[in-house]
């Protein structure tokens, strides 16, 4: 990369556990905007996976617009019923032939669709209340100019030239950035992120639900800390099946506050917390936080690609972070993932191997190439950047840009987990 668009410095900025406050989110496994995002990359690398092994390349994909529309039930102490199927709508691109083969991608997404909402959410019967619409284009995108022969040079690359090696559409010193965007990552997480992923798994982890099957996936936590005060919202779906009645209800509640409040203070004895939990409950209403399947999905909420969790898990509001919607995205060659992934290597290894917490911040160029982004930029806090670390930083920095094609083979094994 060109080293004149490589800027690594000390901002003096104290690190965040030192920090006034924070103000943290996570959405669960079974949050609608979660649900979107982990199907999207399951997608893509399924697609990717089929490419590879058929063809010996990726093709071109774009799963980063996917949408769930919530369903109705009908919901009591005890039970309900379905009333009103929940809706995937595929907004996004696929190839659908190569080498004059019709690829299967609405099979694929259905696998993937179909495996996915099994784990998260087993009681809802899929082939009943589980619609897929498929809104696929096909459309080549802006600035396709056609050849004398009616191709255009894609076409003749993805549908008569037959690749020479595994990776024909991977990374080579010509692979070009699809966009201008930025991606932003950080080393470490705060001990307050930390805590809302410990929340947050622990509750939807297969331990607790066997000791506690009332408890829904479609987790909320939110955390504020101002200096050592911690305060915890979270929102727990009851499954309505295993909650006969508002008492069991309530008590359980109480009993969830308890156990979530020790188990942050068995392993961040530092803070004072409290907990809430499902604080829009009406009981003169009889409004509360009861499903039939575990997630608000079933009942008119609703989830896109990229609202939720960023690359590492949480909703950092008080942090610099990206909104690109990385889930889904071409591995290849689309930045929003690629950048996204390659920055969040950079900061770990950072990190890893100077203990300085650190800030990425990778902007590409449409049209420029892969490994010379337009501008990067890496900022440490805490201390400063001894001599030897800057190099030391620019070495991991140009060795992650030059290996884009190990990131890409990363994602699409599932290496990498970017929701």
């Amino acid at each position: 990369m060109d080293k004149t668009n490589l800027l690594v410095y000390s901002s003096g900025k104290p690190q965040v556990d030192d920090t006034p406050f924070e103000i943290v989110e996570r959405k669960g496994v079974g949050h609608p905007d979660t649900l979107c995002d982990t199907i999207a990359e399951k997608v893509s690398q399924a697609y990717s996976q089929y490419c590879l092994d058929r063809y010996g390349i990726i093709l071109r994909h774009m799963v980063d617009k996917i949408a769930l529309s919530g369903g109705a039930t009908k919901v009591k102490f005890g039970g309900g019923e379905m009333q009103k199927p929940i809706r995937l709508y595929l907004n996004c691109r696929f190839t659908r032939t190569y080498q004059k083969e019709t690829i299967p991608y609405l099979d694929i997404v259905k696998d993937v669709a179909h495996k996915h909402f099994g784990e998260v959410l087993p009681l809802l019967d899929l082939d009943q209340w589980l619609m897929i619409v498929d809104n696929t284009h096909f459309a080549p995108g802006p600035g396709v100019v056609y050849d004398a022969d009616g191709l255009t040079q894609n076409e003749r690359q993805f549908f008569f030239e037959i690749p020479q090696k595994e990776f024909a559409v991977f990374h080579d010193n010509s692979s070009r950035s699809n966009d201008t965007s930025t991606a932003v990552a950080y080393s470490p997480l705060s001990a307050t992120e930390q805590i809302v992923v410990l929340v947050e798994t622990t509750l939807n982890g297969q331990k607790f639900k066997k000791l506690h099957p009332y408890v829904g996936t479609d987790i909320k936590v939110m955390a504020k800390r101002i200096q050592k005060r911690l305060d915890l919202t979270v929102c727990i779906p009851f499954v309505a099946v295993h909650t006969p009645s508002k008492e069991f209800y309530f008590e359980k509640i109480k009993l969830l506050a308890n156990i979530i409040k020790q188990l942050v203070t068995s392993r961040f004895g530092q803070f004072d917390v409290a907990v809430s939990i499902n604080t829009r409950d009406n009981p003169n209403k009889s409004d509360y936080y009861l499903t039939l399947t575990g997630s608000a999905i079933e009942s008119g909420d609703e989830g896109v690609v990229g609202r939720g969790n960023r690359y590492n898990g949480v909703i950092p509001f008080t942090r610099h972070m990206s909104l690109e919607a990385c889930c889904g995205k071409n591995p290849v060659y689309h930045v929003g993932k690629l950048y996204t992934a390659i920055s969040s290597l950079i900061s770990d290894e950072i990190f890893r191997l100077t203990k300085l917490e650190t800030y990425v911040y990778l902007t590409s160029q449409m049209g420029r190439s892969l490994s010379d982004p337009w501008f990067a930029c890496v900022e440490v806090c805490g201390r400063v950047a001894t001599p030897t670390e800057c190099q030391m930083i620019e070495e991991i920095v140009e060795h992650a840009l030059a290996n884009a094609n190990e990131t890409t083979r990363k994602i699409v094994k599932g290496e990498l987990n970017l929701f």
